[in-house]
């Protein structure tokens, strides 16, 4: 325990002297910073990191950032610390980003489904309308296995082979369950317009 202890700090005096040499304009010096806390800033990420989010790709830019604020570093007041709000405020941006991503997607998937499905509906306002209403009539009636499938697919944009993870069947067997769906949802709407319009 106190030999962890000892690396921790003798990691911390050589970060420190780094990030001086660093703000006195060595350039090659921030390697040092980079090596002594890469893997440990990974690590500190991962568990955060929603499956969307590459947790490498955070802790790159989180040392990216460092670099450009280095000036802004007060020397001997705990580098790592200083690097792990970096981190976090860039994750929480990425949590903002893909909330907002998912709220458009949400906004628009009945458009979304809607044109893959019955392209040859007129795009005129109030067919637009109906046929949008009978989506939504339709969509509820499916099963909530096949809701969610098409919520994952088509409202937050999951790849196939995320899908086929999450329910525990092959990717063909996810195109071909989608496939399915959407000539379903398809006759359905098709039905419902037809008594609208008929």
């Amino acid at each position: 325990m106190k030999t962890r202890e000892n690396d921790t700090a003798m990691d911390g005096r050589r970060v420190e002297e780094a990030v001086r040499r660093v703000q006195e304009g060595d350039v090659a010096a921030y390697r040092t910073v980079v090596q002594a806390y890469q893997r440990r800033l990974r690590a500190a990420i991962w568990g955060s990191c929603p499956p969307s989010v590459d947790p490498d790709e955070i802790a790159h830019m989180a040392f990216i950032e460092a670099y450009k604020r280095i000036d802004r570093y007060e020397p001997n007041t705990r580098f790592w610390t200083w690097l792990t709000v970096i981190a976090k405020n860039l994750l929480m941006a990425e949590y903002t980003k893909i909330k907002r991503q998912a709220r458009n997607r949400e906004n628009y998937i009945n458009h979304l489904i809607t044109d893959g499905l019955d392209e040859d509906v007129s795009r005129a306002d109030a067919i637009e309308d109906d046929r949008s209403e009978a989506l939504k009539e339709c969509m509820a009636l499916l099963r909530d296995k096949a809701q969610h499938v098409l919520r994952l697919r088509y409202a937050e944009n999951v790849k196939l082979e995320t899908i086929a993870a999450k329910i525990g069947k092959s990717v063909s067997a996810v195109k071909f369950e989608l496939f399915a769906i959407r000539k379903k949802l398809r006759e359905c709407i098709r039905k419902k317009l037809a008594f609208v319009n008929g």
